[in-house]
Protein backbone atom coordinates (compact mmCIF):
# COMPACT_ATOMS: atom_id res chain seq x y z
CA UNK A 1 0.00 0.00 0.00
CA UNK A 2 1.26 3.45 -0.91
CA UNK A 3 2.17 5.45 2.17
CA UNK A 4 0.32 8.64 3.03
CA UNK A 5 2.40 10.35 5.71
CA UNK A 6 1.33 13.19 7.97
CA UNK A 7 4.37 15.10 9.25
CA UNK A 8 3.86 17.01 12.48
CA UNK A 9 6.00 20.15 12.16
CA UNK A 10 7.49 21.99 15.13
CA UNK A 11 9.56 24.61 13.27
CA UNK A 12 11.18 25.42 9.92
CA UNK A 13 14.87 24.79 10.81
CA UNK A 14 14.09 21.14 11.69
CA UNK A 15 11.71 20.80 8.74
CA UNK A 16 13.86 21.38 5.66
CA UNK A 17 16.50 18.68 6.20
CA UNK A 18 13.98 16.26 7.72
CA UNK A 19 11.68 16.42 4.69
CA UNK A 20 14.61 16.12 2.31
CA UNK A 21 15.63 12.83 3.97
CA UNK A 22 12.04 11.61 4.36
CA UNK A 23 11.43 12.05 0.63
CA UNK A 24 14.57 10.07 -0.13
CA UNK A 25 13.41 7.21 2.10
CA UNK A 26 9.76 7.29 0.98
CA UNK A 27 9.98 8.59 -2.57
CA UNK A 28 6.52 7.30 -3.58
CA UNK A 29 4.69 8.55 -0.48
CA UNK A 30 2.22 11.40 -0.31
CA UNK A 31 3.43 13.82 2.38
CA UNK A 32 1.27 16.37 4.21
CA UNK A 33 2.57 18.89 6.74
CA UNK A 34 0.70 19.65 10.00
CA UNK A 35 1.74 22.63 12.12
CA UNK A 36 0.31 22.08 15.59
CA UNK A 37 2.23 23.82 18.37
CA UNK A 38 0.07 25.39 21.11
CA UNK A 39 3.13 25.37 23.38
CA UNK A 40 4.74 28.28 21.51
CA UNK A 41 4.53 31.61 23.30
CA UNK A 42 4.16 34.54 22.77
CA UNK A 43 1.77 34.50 19.80
CA UNK A 44 4.13 36.62 17.68
CA UNK A 45 6.72 33.85 18.05
CA UNK A 46 4.10 31.32 16.94
CA UNK A 47 3.28 33.43 13.86
CA UNK A 48 6.96 33.83 13.02
CA UNK A 49 7.59 30.07 13.11
CA UNK A 50 4.41 29.44 11.14
CA UNK A 51 5.24 31.85 8.30
CA UNK A 52 8.70 30.31 7.97
CA UNK A 53 7.12 26.85 7.85
CA UNK A 54 4.75 28.05 5.12
CA UNK A 55 7.72 29.38 3.16
CA UNK A 56 9.62 26.07 3.31
CA UNK A 57 6.54 23.97 2.49
CA UNK A 58 5.89 26.27 -0.47
CA UNK A 59 9.47 25.72 -1.69
CA UNK A 60 9.08 21.94 -1.37
CA UNK A 61 5.54 21.87 -2.79
CA UNK A 62 4.22 20.25 0.40
CA UNK A 63 0.60 20.81 1.44
CA UNK A 64 0.49 22.45 4.89
CA UNK A 65 -2.35 22.38 7.43
CA UNK A 66 -2.45 24.49 10.59
CA UNK A 67 -3.87 23.14 13.84
CA UNK A 68 -5.67 25.15 16.51
CA UNK A 69 -3.60 27.46 18.69
CA UNK A 70 -5.17 26.25 21.94
CA UNK A 71 -2.63 27.71 24.36
CA UNK A 72 -4.98 27.74 27.36
CA UNK A 73 -5.57 23.99 27.08
CA UNK A 74 -1.80 23.41 26.86
CA UNK A 75 -1.13 25.56 29.95
CA UNK A 76 -3.76 23.68 31.95
CA UNK A 77 -2.27 20.29 31.05
CA UNK A 78 1.29 21.23 32.05
CA UNK A 79 0.21 22.92 35.28
CA UNK A 80 2.50 21.93 38.14
CA UNK A 81 5.37 21.14 35.77
CA UNK A 82 6.50 24.72 35.21
CA UNK A 83 9.97 24.24 36.74
CA UNK A 84 10.74 20.95 35.00
CA UNK A 85 13.99 21.01 32.98
CA UNK A 86 14.30 20.44 29.22
CA UNK A 87 13.67 16.72 28.48
CA UNK A 88 11.78 16.44 31.80
CA UNK A 89 8.17 15.59 32.66
CA UNK A 90 6.73 18.74 31.05
CA UNK A 91 8.22 17.75 27.69
CA UNK A 92 6.59 14.31 27.96
CA UNK A 93 3.16 15.90 28.49
CA UNK A 94 3.82 18.36 25.68
CA UNK A 95 4.69 15.52 23.26
CA UNK A 96 1.49 13.70 24.27
CA UNK A 97 -0.63 16.78 23.54
CA UNK A 98 0.87 17.49 20.14
CA UNK A 99 1.20 13.90 18.94
CA UNK A 100 -2.31 12.87 19.98
CA UNK A 101 -3.76 15.77 18.01
CA UNK A 102 -1.51 14.82 15.07
CA UNK A 103 -2.72 11.21 15.13
CA UNK A 104 -6.32 12.49 15.17
CA UNK A 105 -5.60 14.64 12.13
CA UNK A 106 -3.83 11.74 10.36
CA UNK A 107 -6.87 9.51 10.90
CA UNK A 108 -9.18 12.25 9.64
CA UNK A 109 -7.08 12.59 6.44
CA UNK A 110 -6.82 8.86 5.83
CA UNK A 111 -3.06 8.73 6.45
CA UNK A 112 -1.47 5.37 7.28
CA UNK A 113 1.76 6.77 8.74
CA UNK A 114 2.84 9.68 10.92
CA UNK A 115 6.10 11.25 11.96
CA UNK A 116 7.32 14.48 13.54
CA UNK A 117 10.17 16.93 12.96
CA UNK A 118 10.66 16.94 16.75
CA UNK A 119 12.88 13.92 16.05
CA UNK A 120 15.32 16.30 14.37
CA UNK A 121 15.70 18.74 17.26
CA UNK A 122 18.97 18.34 19.21
CA UNK A 123 17.17 19.59 22.34
CA UNK A 124 14.58 16.79 22.28
CA UNK A 125 14.86 13.22 23.60
CA UNK A 126 14.04 10.76 20.80
CA UNK A 127 13.14 8.03 23.33
CA UNK A 128 10.57 10.32 24.96
CA UNK A 129 9.02 11.03 21.56
CA UNK A 130 8.83 7.31 20.71
CA UNK A 131 7.23 6.46 24.07
CA UNK A 132 4.64 9.17 23.54
CA UNK A 133 3.86 8.04 19.97
CA UNK A 134 3.49 4.37 21.02
CA UNK A 135 0.51 5.35 23.20
CA UNK A 136 -1.42 6.40 20.11
CA UNK A 137 -0.16 4.00 17.40
CA UNK A 138 -2.48 1.12 18.29
CA UNK A 139 -5.41 3.32 19.23
CA UNK A 140 -5.45 5.05 15.84
CA UNK A 141 -3.95 2.12 13.87
CA UNK A 142 -1.45 4.44 12.22
CA UNK A 143 2.26 3.58 11.95
CA UNK A 144 4.67 5.96 13.65
CA UNK A 145 7.89 6.52 11.70
CA UNK A 146 10.87 7.41 13.89
CA UNK A 147 13.93 7.87 11.66
CA UNK A 148 17.02 9.29 13.36
CA UNK A 149 18.29 11.80 10.81
CA UNK A 150 20.59 13.43 13.36
CA UNK A 151 23.18 10.69 12.79
CA UNK A 152 26.26 10.95 10.56
CA UNK A 153 26.38 14.76 10.52
CA UNK A 154 22.65 15.22 9.97
CA UNK A 155 22.35 17.90 12.66
CA UNK A 156 25.21 19.92 11.16
CA UNK A 157 23.71 19.61 7.67
CA UNK A 158 20.35 20.73 9.05
CA UNK A 159 21.88 23.93 10.44
CA UNK A 160 23.80 24.55 7.21
CA UNK A 161 20.62 24.20 5.12
CA UNK A 162 18.73 26.50 7.48
CA UNK A 163 21.41 29.20 7.16
CA UNK A 164 21.57 28.79 3.39
CA UNK A 165 17.81 29.26 3.13
CA UNK A 166 17.80 32.19 5.58
CA UNK A 167 15.40 30.46 7.97
CA UNK A 168 14.62 32.15 11.28
CA UNK A 169 16.63 30.32 13.96
CA UNK A 170 14.83 30.51 17.31
CA UNK A 171 16.88 30.37 20.50
CA UNK A 172 14.38 28.54 22.71
CA UNK A 173 11.98 25.62 22.17
CA UNK A 174 8.93 27.88 22.18
CA UNK A 175 7.59 26.98 25.62
CA UNK A 176 7.31 29.91 28.03
CA UNK A 177 8.63 27.79 30.91
CA UNK A 178 11.57 26.56 28.89
CA UNK A 179 12.32 30.20 28.13
CA UNK A 180 12.39 31.14 31.82
CA UNK A 181 14.37 28.06 32.80
CA UNK A 182 17.05 28.92 30.24
CA UNK A 183 17.63 32.22 32.05
CA UNK A 184 16.48 34.39 29.13
CA UNK A 185 15.46 37.97 29.86
CA UNK A 186 11.64 37.68 29.75
CA UNK A 187 10.94 41.32 28.80
CA UNK A 188 12.72 40.88 25.45
CA UNK A 189 10.43 37.96 24.57
CA UNK A 190 7.13 38.73 26.26
CA UNK A 191 6.63 42.50 26.34
CA UNK A 192 5.09 43.91 23.18
CA UNK A 193 5.18 47.60 22.33
CA UNK A 194 2.89 49.55 20.07
CA UNK A 195 3.64 48.81 16.43
CA UNK A 196 6.92 47.15 15.42
CA UNK A 197 9.77 48.19 17.68
CA UNK A 198 13.22 48.14 16.07
CA UNK A 199 14.83 44.74 16.62
CA UNK A 200 11.59 43.17 17.85
CA UNK A 201 9.90 39.92 16.93
CA UNK A 202 7.10 41.97 15.34
CA UNK A 203 9.59 43.69 13.04
CA UNK A 204 11.10 40.36 11.96
CA UNK A 205 7.64 38.86 11.42
CA UNK A 206 6.78 41.77 9.12
CA UNK A 207 9.92 41.15 7.05
CA UNK A 208 9.41 37.37 6.92
CA UNK A 209 5.80 37.75 5.74
CA UNK A 210 6.97 39.94 2.87
CA UNK A 211 9.75 37.44 2.13
CA UNK A 212 7.19 34.62 1.89
CA UNK A 213 5.05 36.67 -0.48
CA UNK A 214 8.00 37.75 -2.67
CA UNK A 215 9.40 34.21 -2.96
CA UNK A 216 5.91 32.93 -3.85
CA UNK A 217 6.12 35.33 -6.82
CA UNK A 218 9.54 33.89 -7.82
CA UNK A 219 11.39 37.02 -6.73
CA UNK A 220 14.89 36.65 -5.31
CA UNK A 221 15.44 37.81 -1.73
CA UNK A 222 18.58 38.29 0.33
CA UNK A 223 18.93 39.04 4.06
CA UNK A 224 21.69 40.75 6.00
CA UNK A 225 21.61 40.83 9.80
CA UNK A 226 23.28 43.50 11.90
CA UNK A 227 23.68 44.42 15.60
CA UNK A 228 22.66 47.81 16.97
CA UNK A 229 22.06 49.59 20.24
CA UNK A 230 18.33 49.56 21.00
CA UNK A 231 16.29 51.59 23.46
CA UNK A 232 13.08 50.86 25.36
CA UNK A 233 11.08 53.38 27.41
CA UNK A 234 9.77 51.76 30.60
CA UNK A 235 8.03 54.70 32.29
CA UNK A 236 8.15 58.50 32.49
CA UNK A 237 6.39 61.56 33.90
CA UNK A 238 6.88 65.33 33.59
CA UNK A 239 5.25 67.71 36.08
CA UNK A 240 5.21 71.52 35.95
CA UNK A 241 4.35 73.08 39.33
CA UNK A 242 3.05 69.64 40.33
CA UNK A 243 0.67 69.47 37.36
CA UNK A 244 1.22 66.82 34.62
CA UNK A 245 2.40 68.17 31.26
CA UNK A 246 1.60 66.32 28.05
CA UNK A 247 4.95 65.21 26.68
CA UNK A 248 6.94 62.63 24.76
CA UNK A 249 10.35 61.23 25.66
CA UNK A 250 13.05 61.66 23.04
CA UNK A 251 14.30 58.20 21.99
CA UNK A 252 17.72 57.23 23.37
CA UNK A 253 17.24 59.39 26.47
CA UNK A 254 19.07 58.02 29.49
CA UNK A 255 17.24 57.18 32.72
CA UNK A 256 16.82 59.59 35.61
CA UNK A 257 17.75 58.25 39.01
CA UNK A 258 14.73 58.66 41.28
CA UNK A 259 12.79 61.93 40.95
CA UNK A 260 14.58 64.93 39.43
CA UNK A 261 13.49 68.38 40.66
CA UNK A 262 14.80 71.70 39.38
CA UNK A 263 14.40 74.90 37.40
CA UNK A 264 15.41 75.99 33.91
CA UNK A 265 18.88 77.53 33.96
CA UNK A 266 19.59 77.99 30.23
CA UNK A 267 17.61 78.59 27.05
CA UNK A 268 19.01 77.96 23.55
CA UNK A 269 16.55 78.17 20.67
CA UNK A 270 13.96 75.45 21.20
CA UNK A 271 15.98 73.76 23.96
CA UNK A 272 15.53 74.45 27.68
CA UNK A 273 18.14 73.06 30.10
CA UNK A 274 17.42 72.15 33.70
CA UNK A 275 19.92 73.23 36.36
CA UNK A 276 20.73 69.61 37.25
CA UNK A 277 20.60 66.02 36.00
CA UNK A 278 21.33 66.87 32.31
CA UNK A 279 17.58 67.14 31.67
CA UNK A 280 16.55 68.89 28.44
CA UNK A 281 13.11 70.04 27.34
CA UNK A 282 12.70 70.28 23.58
CA UNK A 283 9.93 72.63 22.44
CA UNK A 284 7.95 71.89 19.27
CA UNK A 285 4.89 73.36 17.59
CA UNK A 286 3.34 69.87 17.53
CA UNK A 287 3.82 67.01 19.92
CA UNK A 288 5.49 64.48 17.61
CA UNK A 289 8.70 62.55 17.01
CA UNK A 290 11.22 63.32 14.31
CA UNK A 291 11.14 60.66 11.58
CA UNK A 292 13.49 59.05 10.97
CA UNK A 293 15.41 59.45 14.21
CA UNK A 294 19.16 59.82 13.91
CA UNK A 295 21.07 58.49 16.91
CA UNK A 296 24.25 60.54 17.34
CA UNK A 297 25.36 59.06 20.64
CA UNK A 298 24.05 61.88 22.89
CA UNK A 299 21.71 60.53 25.58
CA UNK A 300 20.47 63.58 27.52
CA UNK A 301 17.15 62.73 29.23
CA UNK A 302 14.95 64.78 26.92
CA UNK A 303 11.23 65.53 27.00
CA UNK A 304 9.35 66.91 23.99
CA UNK A 305 6.75 69.52 24.95
CA UNK A 306 4.58 71.94 22.95
CA UNK A 307 6.02 75.40 22.31
CA UNK A 308 3.01 77.00 24.02
CA UNK A 309 4.46 75.91 27.41
CA UNK A 310 7.75 77.83 26.97
CA UNK A 311 7.15 80.76 29.36
CA UNK A 312 5.45 78.65 32.03
CA UNK A 313 8.29 76.13 31.98
CA UNK A 314 10.95 78.86 32.23
CA UNK A 315 9.31 80.24 35.39
CA UNK A 316 8.01 77.08 37.02
CA UNK A 317 9.33 74.12 38.98
CA UNK A 318 10.04 70.91 37.08
CA UNK A 319 9.66 67.42 38.49
CA UNK A 320 10.56 64.50 36.21
CA UNK A 321 10.94 60.71 36.25
CA UNK A 322 12.27 58.61 33.41
CA UNK A 323 13.20 54.94 33.28
CA UNK A 324 14.56 53.55 30.01
CA UNK A 325 16.66 50.61 28.96
CA UNK A 326 19.51 50.36 26.46
CA UNK A 327 20.08 46.91 24.98
CA UNK A 328 22.17 45.22 22.34
CA UNK A 329 19.76 43.98 19.67
CA UNK A 330 19.78 42.43 16.21
CA UNK A 331 17.82 43.49 13.17
CA UNK A 332 18.07 42.86 9.45
CA UNK A 333 17.60 44.27 6.01
CA UNK A 334 15.99 42.21 3.27
CA UNK A 335 16.57 43.00 -0.41
CA UNK A 336 13.97 41.93 -2.95
CA UNK A 337 15.46 41.68 -6.43
CA UNK A 338 18.99 42.49 -7.59
CA UNK A 339 20.83 44.43 -4.88
CA UNK A 340 22.87 46.17 -7.61
CA UNK A 341 19.75 47.34 -9.46
CA UNK A 342 19.92 50.83 -10.91
CA UNK A 343 17.08 52.10 -8.70
CA UNK A 344 16.31 51.10 -5.08
CA UNK A 345 13.28 51.87 -2.91
CA UNK A 346 13.79 51.64 0.85
CA UNK A 347 10.91 50.71 3.16
CA UNK A 348 11.22 50.99 6.97
CA UNK A 349 10.31 47.67 8.58
CA UNK A 350 9.96 49.17 12.06
CA UNK A 351 7.43 51.79 13.17
CA UNK A 352 7.66 55.04 15.08
CA UNK A 353 7.25 55.02 18.85
CA UNK A 354 3.65 56.07 18.15
CA UNK A 355 3.16 52.82 16.23
CA UNK A 356 2.95 54.53 12.82
CA UNK A 357 4.51 52.76 9.87
CA UNK A 358 4.15 51.15 6.47
CA UNK A 359 1.66 48.27 6.34
CA UNK A 360 2.14 44.82 4.88
CA UNK A 361 -0.62 45.57 2.34
CA UNK A 362 1.17 48.70 1.14
CA UNK A 363 4.43 46.82 0.60
CA UNK A 364 2.59 44.04 -1.23
CA UNK A 365 0.89 46.57 -3.51
CA UNK A 366 4.22 48.23 -4.31
CA UNK A 367 5.87 44.90 -5.17
CA UNK A 368 2.99 43.88 -7.41
CA UNK A 369 2.98 47.28 -9.11
CA UNK A 370 6.69 47.07 -9.96
CA UNK A 371 6.89 43.28 -10.29
CA UNK A 372 8.31 43.26 -13.83
CA UNK A 373 10.98 45.85 -13.03
CA UNK A 374 12.01 43.88 -9.92
CA UNK A 375 11.97 40.52 -11.71
CA UNK A 376 14.11 41.84 -14.59
CA UNK A 377 16.65 43.45 -12.24
CA UNK A 378 15.91 47.10 -13.01
CA UNK A 379 14.51 47.88 -9.55
CA UNK A 380 15.10 46.52 -6.05
CA UNK A 381 13.06 46.97 -2.88
CA UNK A 382 14.78 46.79 0.48
CA UNK A 383 13.03 46.36 3.83
CA UNK A 384 15.05 48.26 6.41
CA UNK A 385 15.07 47.05 9.99
CA UNK A 386 15.72 49.64 12.73
CA UNK A 387 15.33 52.45 10.21
CA UNK A 388 12.87 54.89 11.79
CA UNK A 389 14.64 54.63 15.13
CA UNK A 390 18.25 55.30 14.26
CA UNK A 391 18.60 55.02 10.45
CA UNK A 392 20.57 51.82 11.06
CA UNK A 393 18.99 49.82 8.21
CA UNK A 394 19.84 52.27 5.42
CA UNK A 395 23.36 52.71 6.80
CA UNK A 396 23.91 48.94 6.71
CA UNK A 397 22.54 48.72 3.15
CA UNK A 398 24.86 51.47 1.93
CA UNK A 399 27.86 49.90 3.69
CA UNK A 400 27.24 46.36 2.42
CA UNK A 401 25.92 47.03 -1.08
CA UNK A 402 28.02 50.15 -1.73
CA UNK A 403 25.19 52.29 -3.13
CA UNK A 404 22.63 54.71 -1.75
CA UNK A 405 18.89 54.16 -1.62
CA UNK A 406 17.21 56.29 -4.29
CA UNK A 407 13.82 56.72 -2.66
CA UNK A 408 12.04 55.92 0.60
CA UNK A 409 8.46 54.81 1.09
CA UNK A 410 7.40 57.09 3.95
CA UNK A 411 4.17 58.65 2.72
CA UNK A 412 1.91 56.83 5.18
CA UNK A 413 4.04 57.57 8.24
CA UNK A 414 2.83 60.56 10.29
CA UNK A 415 5.75 62.91 10.82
Amino acid sequence: MKKKILVHICCAPDLLYFLKRLREDFSEAEIIGFFYDPNIHPYEEYELRLVETKRICNQLNIKLLEGEYDLENWLNKVKGLEKEPEKGERCKVCFDIRLEKSFEKAQELGCNALTTTLLMSPKKDICQIKVSAKKFEERYRIEFLAPDYRKKGGTQEMFALARENEIYMQDYCGCIYGLFNQGKDPHIYLISSKGRRAGSREEMLFIKKIKYMAESMDLFTKEYYFPFMGWLLLQSSLLLDNEPVESLVEPYSMSIRGILKGNISKESGNLLYLNKGFLVIKLKEELKYDVPITFNGLIYPTFIVKETFRERIKKGKIKATLQARFEELKSLIMIIGNEKAEYTIGIPADTTYNGEGITEEEVSSLIRMYYEDIYKGRLSVVLLGAELNGKFGSTVFENIVGKKINDFMLSRIKI
